[in-house]
């Protein structure tokens, strides 16, 4: 079943659910090659809920068109997939991976909204800044928060950030509070800045504590601690409160990187 959303003209917005048939598929079909041939770039929005397959006997229709949509790549914008589903958002993740010149953003059912807005051009960022700074009540307690994919601009802003910090020569505490973990691009690993801040975090952090993110987190971090030379541990989200007491301060304010 196809529901079709009302958006730019630019934009193919739609929400998937079910099974899709013959004529769905031939419709959105359609839609795109008339969209391509309209606009200098074709955005889309993607929400699946419940999605259960398609009408095989399609194929022999639909692969011709989706073979000759490759050759057109580059005139794709701005993609989004919004799903709970885990298993569409690995294999869009895949999909974006083996097709050259274009990419797609994931994004979960409760930040559907974020993800119309950047696909209609309404906001710049797809996932928003991925991280914060939190100030603390002591100038060489640290701390931040991750939430998503650390762009190159974010990757050098943290650096000087914290690079700053480095340059007092003496030694620091550090507190990362992790929601989520979406990697970095190559670029922000590459930077001179962000490696230099890399370098100097081992030299100058004497106690660094890391909370909540995903499962294997934990484990991650149990396996990196008796290789550095600074005090590592791990927390649950449910006690950061530990986390703080266990570094001697305290949060005072919380606020984006470029602020």
């Amino acid at each position: 079943m196809i529901e079709y959303i009302s958006s730019n003209p630019d934009v193919i917005a739609l929400r998937i659910g079910g099974r899709l048939e013959r004529d769905e598929l031939e419709d959105i079909t359609a839609r795109v090659e008339k969209s391509l041939a309209e606009n200098e770039k074709t955005h889309i929005f993607v929400e699946i809920e419940g999605f259960s397959g398609f009408d095989l006997s399609a194929l022999p229709q639909y692969l011709p068109s989706a073979a000759a949509m490759l050759g057109k790549l580059d005139r794709f914008g701005r993609i989004a997939v919004v799903s709970d589903q885990r298993w569409v958002r690995w294999w869009t993740r895949i999909e974006s991976a083996l097709l050259p010149g274009i990419g797609y953003e994931t994004f979960s059912a409760d930040r559907r909204d974020q993800a119309l807005a950047w696909v209609e051009g309404r906001r710049e960022l797809p996932h928003g800044p991925s991280i914060r700074i939190i100030e603390t009540d002591k100038p060489d307690m640290l701390g931040f928060e991750l939430d998503g994919k650390i762009g190159e601009e974010e990757a050098e802003a943290a650096a000087d950030y914290f690079n700053e910090a480095i340059a007092r020569d003496r030694p620091l505490r550090l507190l990362g509070r992790v929601k989520r973990v979406k990697g970095a691009e190559l670029g922000a690993l590459l930077g001179h800045k962000y490696l230099q801040m890399k370098i100097g975090m081992l030299q100058r952090v004497e106690r660094y504590a890391v909370v909540g993110g995903p499962a294997w987190l934990a484990a991650w971090v149990a396996a990196l601690a008796p290789l550095v030379r600074l005090e590592l541990r791990y927390f649950p989200a449910e006690r950061e409160q530990a986390a703080w007491e266990w570094l001697e301060a305290s949060p005072k304010l919380e606020r984006p990187l470029a602020a």
